[in-house]
């Protein structure tokens, strides 16, 4: 990912993205499975009130990012073309669409295959903010992705562990 054409408020732009997505899948999955496994739609709303947390957190750093940098101009970012494209990136991006995701929750069956979803999504999410660390320039943008990596790889021993026990 060349970092001369994807800065580090276009990856918070993004990543607030993925987690408000990952936010609304673990909450109706968990909606969805509560009735046979209340003990995992419980872990799955906690994850969904992290994902929450984790847009909040991106959201700050965005903003702050414009109150003390003078070298970024955001206003690109909404115009039209340019926030269909974001918008695009991240309906396919680690979490999909609103769309796309009801059509995967309409074909859960169980536990295991929430559990799946999720341990890929978070799969997806660790190489995307690892690439962010790698190309971020600014400090607070590198820090802010490090701490989300850290929790989105509990996320994922969460759920492996949770599907190995659903397994066992």
């Amino acid at each position: 990912m060349p970092q001369s054409t994807f800065n580090d408020i276009e990856a918070l732009k993004v990543a607030i993205g993925i987690e408000r997505r990952g936010e609304r899948f673990y909450t109706l999955a968990a909606d969805k499975i509560k009735e046979k496994d209340e003990d995992a739609a419980n872990m799955l709303k906690q994850l969904g009130r992290e994902e929450k947390e984790h847009a909040k957190t991106f959201q700050k750093i965005y903003d702050s990012t414009f109150e003390l940098k003078d070298d970024f101009d955001d206003t690109y970012l909404f115009e039209p073309e340019v926030a269909a494209y974001f918008d695009s990136m991240v309906k396919n991006l680690i979490f999909p669409s609103d769309e796309e995701q009801d059509k995967v929750l309409d074909t859960i069956e169980d536990v295991e295959d929430v559990l799946k979803f999720g341990i890929q999504a978070e799969k997806d999410s660790i190489l995307f903010y690892t690439e962010m660390i790698i190309y971020s320039k600014y400090v607070e943008a590198k820090n802010a992705f490090r701490e989300i990596l850290k929790e989105e790889k509990k996320h994922l021993q969460d759920l492996t562990e949770r599907l190995e026990e659903y397994r066992g």
